[in-house]
């Protein structure tokens, strides 16, 4: 539906959403009820605004403007009449209202029953009689006279910005928006209500609609749920995922219906021979047809915005209306929904068609209507060369053009494409609709007709290809480029200057697929651009598209793996910056295909040779290869110091052509570069020229020489070296191998540089075959060599100002499932890898060519993981199992000269082999944000359970630096929630996490608060690995693997059959051998190593809780708990010593007790950190699994247990669960969890807490040695106090009694921990102190089981009880 005074901009709210809240009164947030405070039905009460507001408006238009030069008055008392119809309630602001972050700003209301929205009111003239005249809107220019410096449109986006508001209302009287916070200034969101239109040409309709997006119910809130107009937005979002996937089906439709009628019309004889003959193949037939694609949607979109034309003299407005008439391709949309035109005799149309297209190619058939040639790859005369000659009847063409008009979606529903306001990002459907898709042509046959169709294709998740919401992108863009930009400008005084500096900024996406973020960065520098050239906050389209073309010829770079995403990406940035009578941009230059992760950076990598670790192949090939190549870097380190006497003395390397040499070569073909970029492109010969001197320059035999040095390293990676490879030079001595890659070959190709200006005859040059063979390998794996591909920015140690991207998700390693899928699915389907392992080798016999193309895949794989490991490119990140996106997020590290930012997963944060990489970002103070995601409401489409993040670093800083860092984000809209957003300094990192440097997992700003005060109180963590700071003497360990130690394990039924004898839960064999319990992680809780206990007989369970004793068996004395494996003795007593190679033991655990911590948690269980003291058996050692980390306590046993204390406490827990973002309870995380040392806590209070923890403790005989070791180490006082331990008398196990002593010591750590009441109680229930309904993951599970099981929170009563009366505390 057309609404002529609603105007949606950018992703408000999409036709099909506006379309629903105007007809379906059944959805949620537009019924009756959902209208809050009306005492009428709605209709009733839009009919009343409808009466109330016309008569207003005619008070409007009638008011003097006397004394009001603006209009400001009028339009306030209009607004707010309009407001309370709207059912708001708006406060009149007398002055400047601050900003979370200080700032004031100009709000003339702010409406309190809805969170304080902001509503701004101006007049509705500016000022300006030239602007005036005009009737441009006055919400976009800033008012002569008034104290505001920024116009309302910026004025609110602004506040938005710094606020936690998302929705705010600007309006002047003839114009209302509604804004949202989009986090950035370009592709604003909002959506604009004409109100004089509506009212004075009696738009009921739209007004009904308005009425019910904009009552004040539509904002409201209640705890964490949404409002109902951010539902809508999110429908809208959702809804352009249905576009995108309508639009990728539409796309692959109209290709295969073309295709089609193209081989099968019988005029097409010439199409057919050359197909038959190998002249054209399927994939060039192919790629003909995307790009047909291509035009139709590039001139769809382009009609559709009227853009064709620029400009509304008479001229111009005849052409248009010729254009309109008799040429525009949107026409053809129009058509297709009429049968009488789909005539399967005549191809007229296509003729039309192609009419149209030439007018676009053709300068002189084009000069007829004003439009100029656009060239580049879309609009070249020779692009849709085969499609051109080719005759299709008009019923085919309209069955294509109706697949381009209407889908039918998931639901059934017919939905017509809106061009207009398409997103360009969007185009990105129709990469990954064809994504890795074969085209085949099937030959006709007397009885079957040509065939053209696609076969295989991988899904978007099998590739990592994820869509990218815009919102999540305006948040990148506004976190990494935005903060660059306005620090550039503050900088410059002149509008001049301030242009010149952004013009000449670089930013990349080295991940681009079909440019949607690379789109956003160009728009972001456009917009400030032309905002500073204007002097306007809302620029005008065609200045806004004038900036934004030239930026996208100056600015942008990117790269992407796959050929047809770098088209598409070309395509888009051509739509989007497309500016009527200018050709499209030449874009070959910066926008580039090839594998961003493998290929040279560097030219001194070529330098220092290549490692010997990148050779493989058989032992005696790389015996002898890796000492020629060991002789050919000695040998040029030699001739670089001017040592050789032979003929290389005056090589490349001698002293009058040094090293320096080679860094000037990238310097002048920056420098020429740079002169290809100033070259002007107004007219189509300009882009051809220029176009043309950049393909010169990478084809001259420099560039090429340089290129090819850097293939030959790179290929030593992937090349499988034999002896027949060297053999011939290595029997003959020789130290120059020109025939396969190593240093010496590498060195000959740079010296082919060094032969172009001095030639010397002595020179041998690499043979013609080796040079095709390595140009091959580099084509094939798509070597992508940055100091070559863009050496304008990498000259002088230079780089781009920001990177942004999505890069892939993927790890680097070769997964056979996702290979194979759409190429055999027999073994895509196999449920086990043994049986998909047979089928992959039954290929060798049923399908070899496939068996090849997978093993070259393997090898591929193989070589690139060697390259990124060997190469020194990824030093921090090319550890253990390689993640493609931290190999990404490094690579921005090293080429970002200001700042970047990567949508990734957010493993590059906390995985033990991205810590390097995390900590470099906080030692060099390079953090800026960090916001993570899980993706429950589907951000992307991919697993609810995955986590990714928003990251953004800057460059290296000596002080410390603010970072910015949410957790557990579900929405966009979180980021704007202060309450999840917390603020730190890098230095907190390091306090926090000083092993590492990884990040901690805060949920509110309050944790962060938190958690730092604690460790600054603290001053210690378990162990320091920087200082060896460690306060308790503790090491860590385990004594058997679960799976790798399985062998030695022993169940109940196979102990009883080889006839061994159970004494307790000891088994004893008939010569003598003793089998002890292995511990299991889930055998013990909190200071109850009883916890739970395994069946005896049957089959093992799998991923339950074990069974609980009851309180009858924990108070018997005597219980014994039973395993599910025995070890023997013997076994595990060794496990428990450290011996040198010649069997001497250096170090033994000679306690009757261990401290068992639980691996397998998470930070939303009851208790996160899980630990207990285990016993011995009778002075055996027993087993422990590597489901429980092992803590060894060395100053003794009665410290012990105030280290026990700590570890079991809930503040403890509360520090825990900001560390534990997986299922393990890791040792990294325990060893830096902040601990007291003794020295810190009072010999008294240590007994108090020594004490409490030996009731809880000793309840059953099996801690006998435990106690007898307690009573050796206790005072007589102590024993005095506790007599039953010298008795080896265990406490009764009493629940009520064990509650009040755990929540004792809660109590008591808390209070030595420096927490005060309120922070104490905020870390038992946040909602004691933030309110109902505030985010609660500190022990909510913990309150919601007590609720259930005592009718109150317990523990909450009981801890602060104890709190408060514990006469050693001083807390009362």
């Amino acid at each position: 539906m057309d609404y002529t005074s609603i105007h949606v901009y950018g992703h408000m709210l999409s036709d099909d959403i506006l379309h629903t809240i105007d007809t379906d009164r059944t959805i949620a947030g537009n019924r009756d009820i959902d209208f809050a405070d009306l005492d009428t039905t709605v209709q009733e009460a839009i009919d009343y605004a409808w009466t109330a507001l016309r008569a207003s408006w005619g008070f409007y238009l009638t008011r003097s403007s006397n004394n009001d030069p603006y209009g400001t008055r009028r339009s306030r008392e209009f607004m707010e009449q309009f407001l309370l119809l709207f059912g708001y309630h708006p406060q009149r602001q007398q002055s400047f209202v601050e900003s979370d972050t200080g700032s004031t700003h100009d709000i003339t209301w702010l409406c309190p029953d809805i969170g304080n929205m902001p509503v701004i009111v101006k007049g509705d003239r500016t000022g300006n009689a030239d602007v005036d005249a005009q009737e441009r809107c006055s919400l976009d220019f800033r008012v002569k006279g008034n104290r505001r410096d920024k116009s309302a449109h910026a004025t609110m986006l602004e506040y938005l910005n710094n606020t936690e508001h998302i929705y705010g209302i600007i309006a002047n009287g003839p114009t209302l928006r509604l804004i949202r916070n989009s986090g950035q200034l370009v592709k604003l969101t909002y959506i604009e209500f004409d109100l004089r239109r509506m009212l004075e040409e009696d738009k009921y309709a739209e007004f009904c609609l308005m009425f019910r997006i904009l009552h004040s119910s539509r904002f409201k809130t209640v705890g964490d749920e949404q409002s109902i107009i951010e539902r809508y937005f999110n429908l809208s979002i959702e809804s352009g995922n249905r576009i995108r996937a309508g639009l990728s089906e539409a796309a692959q439709k109209a290709m295969l219906t073309i295709g089609n009628a193209a081989l099968r019309n019988p005029a097409n004889n010439s199409l057919r021979e050359s197909l038959a003959s190998g002249e054209l193949s399927s994939d060039s037939f192919n790629k003909e047809l995307m790009h047909f694609i291509y035009r139709i949607l590039f001139l769809f979109i382009i009609e559709d915005r009227n853009l064709v034309y620029d400009g509304d003299s008479e001229m111009i407005m005849r052409w248009k209306e010729i254009y309109s008439r008799y040429y525009a391709a949107s026409r053809f949309r129009t058509l297709s929904e009429l049968n009488y035109v789909r005539d399967s005799r005549h191809s007229d149309m296509w003729c039309g068609l192609m009419e149209t297209f030439r007018l676009f190619e053709d300068e002189d058939f084009g000069s007829r209507l004003g439009i100029k040639p656009l060239g580049g790859m879309l609009f070249d005369c020779e692009t849709l060369h085969w499609l051109k000659q080719c005759a299709i009847s008009n019923e085919a063409m309209f069955d294509a053009f109706r697949a381009l008009n209407v889908f039918v979606d998931e639901k059934g529903q017919t939905v017509k494409i809106n061009y207009s306001s398409l997103d360009v990002e969007e185009f990105g459907s129709v990469y990954e609709g064809i994504l890795e898709k074969h085209p085949v042509i099937t030959p006709g046959t007397d009885a079957t007709p040509w065939t053209f169709d696609y076969i295989g294709g991988l899904d978007r998740q099998s590739t990592s290809s994820y869509y990218t919401r815009p919102d999540l992108v305006q948040s990148l863009i506004r976190t990494t480029l935005e903060p660059v930009i306005k620090e550039k400008i503050s900088k410059l005084s002149t509008p001049e200057e301030k242009v010149k500096a952004l013009l000449d900024m670089k930013v990349c996406d080295a991940a681009s697929g079909s440019g949607h973020i690379v789109l956003a960065m160009a728009r972001t520098i456009a917009w400030y651009v032309c905002s500073i050239r204007t002097g306007e906050d809302n620029p005008a389209s065609m200045d806004y598209r004038r900036a934004l073309h030239e930026v996208i010829q100056r600015c942008v770079y990117a790269v992407d793996f796959n050929p047809d995403a770098v088209e598409l990406c070309k395509v888009v940035l051509w739509i989007e910056g497309y500016y009527a009578g200018k050709p499209l941009s030449f874009l070959d230059h910066h926008i580039r295909c090839g594998n961003s992760v493998v290929g040279i950076t560097d030219l001194d990598m070529l330098l220092e040779g290549v490692p010997d670790k990148a050779f493989s192949g058989d032992k005696e090939a790389l015996k002898t290869l890796k000492k020629l190549n060991k002789q050919a870097i000695a040998d040029a380190k030699k001739k670089r110091e001017g040592v050789s006497e032979n003929w290389h003395t005056t090589s490349l390397f001698g002293e009058e052509y040094n090293i320096t040499r080679i860094e000037n070569e990238q310097i002048n073909l920056g420098e020429q570069v740079c002169q290809i970029n100033a070259m002007p492109e107004n007219t189509l010969l300009e882009q051809l020229t220029k176009q043309h001197r950049w393909e010169d320059l990478m084809k001259s035999p420099r560039v090429e020489s340089l290129r090819r040095a850097c293939d030959i390293y790179v290929d030593a990676f992937y090349h499988e070296f034999s002896m027949s490879d060297i053999m011939p030079d290595a029997e003959s001595g020789s130290t120059r191998l020109p025939d396969f890659p190593y240093t010496a070959t590498v060195y000959q190709a740079l010296e082919e540089i060094k032969q172009l200006e001095s030639p010397d005859n002595r020179y041998v040059p690499l043979t013609p075959e080796f040079k095709r063979q390595i140009a091959e390998t580099s084509a094939k794996h798509r070597f992508f060599h940055w100091c070559v591909e863009f050496p304008a920015v990498f000259a002088n140690g230079g780089g781009f100002d920001v990177m942004c991207g999505n890069p892939p998700w993927d790890k680097l390693q070769m997964e056979d499932e996702k290979w194979f899928l759409g190429k055999d699915n027999d073994i895509v389907d196999a449920p086990k890898q043994d049986e998909r392992k047979k089928l992959i080798e039954q290929l060798k016999e049923t399908n070899p060519s496939l068996y090849n193309e997978y093993k070259e895949a393997r090898a591929s794989f193989a070589s690139e993981a060697k390259f990124v490991k060997e190469s020194k490119r990824f030093s921090l990140t090319a550890i253990g199992k390689i993640e493609l996106s931290s190999l990404f997020a490094e690579l921005c590290l090293q080429f970002s000269k200001e700042a970047w930012g990567l949508i990734i997963p957010t493993g590059i944060a906390f995985n033990d082999s991205n810590k390097d990489f995390f900590a470099k970002l906080i030692t060099e103070n390079r953090l800026l944000t960090l916001f993570d995601f899980e993706n429950k409401e589907k951000l992307f489409d991919i697993h609810p359970e995955y986590k990714f993040s928003i990251l953004v670093a800057g460059k290296s800083s000596e002080t410390s630096r603010e970072v910015s860092g949410g957790f557990f984000l579900k929405r966009v809209e979180h980021l704007l929630d202060p309450n999840r957003i917390f603020k730190l300094e890098t230095r907190d990192f390091s306090l926090i996490n000083p092993n590492t440097q990884t990040a901690p997992i805060f949920r509110t700003s309050i944790d962060a608060k938190l958690t730092a005060k604690i460790y600054r109180h603290c001053g210690h963590i378990v162990i320091n690995e920087k200082t060896g700071d460690n306060p308790w003497r503790i090491k860590f360990g385990s004594t058997f693997n679960m799976s790798t130690d399985s062998d030695q394990f022993r169940t109940f039924q196979q102990l009883l059959k080889e006839g061994c004898n159970l004494v307790g839960n000891r088994f004893v064999s008939n010569d003598g051998k003793e089998f002890v319990p292995l511990y299991e992680g889930k055998m013990f809780g909190l200071y109850n190593h009883l916890l739970g206990k395994w069946p005896q007989y049957g089959d093992r369970p799998k991923g339950v809780d074990l069974d609980e004793p009851s309180i009858n068996e924990l108070q018997d004395s005597n219980y014994i708990t039973t395993p599910w494996y025995w070890i023997d003795s013997s076994e595990a007593k060794s496990r428990l010593q450290k011996t040198t190679k010649d069997g001497d033991i250096i170090w033994e655990w000679n306690k009757n007790w261990l401290i068992a911590i639980r691996d397998i948690t998470t930070s939303t269980t009851e208790r996160t950190f899980i630990v207990s003291a285990i016993p011995d058996t009778d002075g055996c050692a027993v087993g422990v699994g590597n489901t429980a980390t092992l803590l060894f306590e060395e100053r003794g046993s009665i410290p012990g247990l105030v280290l026990l204390a700590q570890l079991s406490s809930i503040p403890f827990d509360y520090v825990a669960k900001q560390k534990c973002g997986r299922l393990h309870m890791s040792q990294y995380i325990i060893q830096q969890q902040p601990i007291l040392a003794p020295e810190q806590i009072s010999d008294g209070i240590q007994w108090e807490m020594a004490k409490r923890v030996i009731e809880l403790t000793y309840f059953n005989h099996d801690m006998d040695a435990w106690a007898e070791e307690l009573w050796e180490e206790m005072t007589d006082e102590q024993r005095n106090e506790m007599p039953n331990i010298g008795k080896n008398e265990p406490f009764i196990f009493d629940p009520d009694r064990r509650a009040v002593l755990q929540a004792e010591l809660d109590a008591i750590v808390a209070h030595l921990y420096g927490l005060t009441t309120d922070e104490l109680r905020y870390i038992l229930d946040p909602e004691d102190i933030c309110g109902p309904g505030c985010i609660n993951e500190t022990f909510r599970v913990l309150k919601e089981r007590e609720l259930r099981e005592y009718g109150e929170y317990r523990t909450r009563r009981l801890v602060l009880d104890a709190w408060h009366h514990l006469p050693f505390l001083n807390n009362h």
